[in-house]
């Protein structure tokens, strides 16, 4: 970045200030900048320019966002029995269950199926 953008980026970030205080001091902009000393058409001018930085920083971030779509995951059925050590039938429902499963996920199992 050049100097004189540098000087430009610290002016912009001085008056981003400046009308953040104009704005929050219930003056109108005219009493605000007599106070100040500064002309109102270089406040405008300054206003301009800070809004029009933001709508830029703005769109950058829109088009440089990621956007996060949720996909369906297929259902995945294991068609080697030989994973699987039991398979229980209870009504048109099928449940194997393999060797990973753990005493409490089993335990859970079995109680489920009491309640139904």
């Amino acid at each position: 970045m050049t100097s004189n953008k540098l000087k430009h980026q610290a002016q912009l970030q001085e008056w981003v200030a400046a009308i953040q205080a104009c704005r929050s001091s219930g003056l109108s902009v005219r009493k605000w900048c007599r106070q100040q000393e500064i002309s109102p058409s270089t406040y405008y001018r300054w206003e301009r320019e800070v809004l029009s930085a933001a709508g830029s920083m703005a769109q950058q971030r829109e088009q440089g966002s990621v956007t996060f779509a949720e996909v369906p995951v297929p259902r995945k059925e294991c068609c080697n029995e030989a994973e699987h050590s039991a398979t229980l039938y209870v009504g048109n429902v099928r449940i194997d269950i393999y060797s990973s499963c753990g005493r409490e996920q089993l335990k859970t199992l079995v109680e489920m199926l009491h309640i139904c």
